[in-house]
């Protein structure tokens, strides 16, 4: 997926949440479930941060962004991914950990968002993700690990 995609994908969004906050009755939920399929993609192909900051970050979330985070999980983003910011560069996260921990604070929806991520951590870390992968997200992730996790895992990051 190239930047003109991922432009595509960020346009697509926007059109999206335009229409739903114009009409939220009326909104066509299977457009966004398509478009969360090719943003899965885009996600897990090292492309989220850019997408992720136009589709969550700076939005109080509700239903639409609860959802949309629902049919990227079920799509199969991987939500603890971690790709290296450019070539030879430092490792970032595919999504924003620290953002949505933030909004959660004051955003039932937001809470419920994180809570489902804490769900995914408790499933996959140290099982499906492990050695030097694991190492990165308790490093760049911790927001959305569960503190016991966390501290089974990570004692010294807990």
């Amino acid at each position: 997926m190239n930047a003109h995609d991922i432009n595509h994908l960020v346009g697509e969004f926007m059109g999206l949440y335009e229409a739903w906050e114009d009409n939220p009755s009326g909104f066509s939920w299977t457009a966004l479930e398509i478009l969360a399929q090719e943003g899965a993609h885009a996600y897990n192909e090292g492309k989220g941060p850019s997408f992720h900051i136009l589709s969550f970050d700076g939005y109080p979330h509700g239903e639409f962004h609860e959802k949309f985070l629902g049919y990227l999980l079920d799509a199969g983003f991987a939500p603890f991914k971690t790709v290296q910011a450019a070539e030879g560069g430092a490792y970032v996260a595919v999504f924003g950990h620290d953002g949505l921990a933030a909004a959660a604070q004051s955003n039932p929806v937001s809470a419920r968002m994180l809570a489902r991520l804490q769900a995914i951590a408790r499933q996959r870390l140290g099982k499906d993700i492990t050695g030097e992968e694991l190492e990165r997200v308790l490093r760049l992730c911790p927001e959305s690990i569960p503190q016991d996790l966390l501290a089974k895992l990570a004692p010294r990051l807990a």
